[in-house]
């Protein structure tokens, strides 16, 4: 299938309508239930930094944007605390493969490191960039950590920034911008990363326009938010 025109495809009503909303409403305030003392325990037994996760049993999108206002400053603890943190965030209640992780982390901490301080440094400046740091040829830099996961870290290392070039790219986002938005050649899974780069390209595009037509500064991740919402159960396993 030849790649779909992006620049073709319009922004859907319904998330202009959404963009209403003040972005504090629905992006730092998003909250997600997590399973904090499974995270926990996990960490400690497998003798990890990091932990505790949280003390409460729900992470919001501005509690990570917190934890990234420093991210050059953090030490290596603090950093894996962030990564944790994201992937709580992100696997909410459902734990399919997250001892896996942590595991893999166990197996080669100094390399998980040094590979999160390059993608969070790259993820400031052009999204590509860091995608491929953390999928080089199309294959995970660190174990089990798959693109969906990835996009999430590349995007909160932003510390909200409404500027952020990264978003977070997942099945339920495919979901709608495949089947509301009209980009029929993108597929599920695997993103190389100049789809990823695509991605977020048509995201910031939008959100320029959406500036100018609100006056105000719109995110990319509010259009992302949408995006997700908008899938409902649909997304495919």
């Amino acid at each position: 299938m030849a790649p779909t025109d992006l620049s073709r495809l319009p922004l859907p009503h319904a998330c202009q309508e959404a963009l209403r909303v003040p972005r504090s409403q629905r992006i730092e305030d998003h909250a997600v239930p997590i399973a904090a003392a499974w995270w926990n325990a996990e960490i400690a037994a497998a003798d990890l930094p990091g932990a505790p996760v949280a003390g409460r049993g729900v992470l919001s999108r501005g509690d990570l944007f917190e934890d990234a206002a420093h991210l050059r400053g953090l030490s290596d603890e603090e950093l894996l605390r962030f990564m944790w943190r994201v992937l709580a965030w992100g696997s909410g209640m459902k734990l399919r493969l997250n001892r896996r992780r942590v595991r893999a982390v166990a197996h080669d901490t100094d390399h998980v490191v040094k590979t999160l301080r390059w993608a969070c440094e790259a993820a400031t400046t052009d999204a590509a960039q860091a995608y491929e740091v953390l999928h080089p040829k199309g294959r995970n830099a660190i174990r089990y950590l798959g693109p969906a996961f990835s996009t999430k870290l590349l995007y909160f290392a932003g510390a909200g920034s409404v500027r952020h070039p990264c978003a977070i790219l997942d099945s339920r986002v495919v979901t709608t911008l495949k089947g509301t938005c009209g980009w029929d050649s993108l597929g599920y899974g695997r993103w190389p990363t100049h789809t990823y780069g695509r991605y977020c390209s048509l995201l910031d595009r939008w959100a320029a326009e959406e500036s100018e037509r609100l006056g105000r500064d719109v995110g990319v991740d509010e259009i992302e938010r949408w995006l997700f919402d908008a899938a409902g159960g649909q997304a495919p396993a």
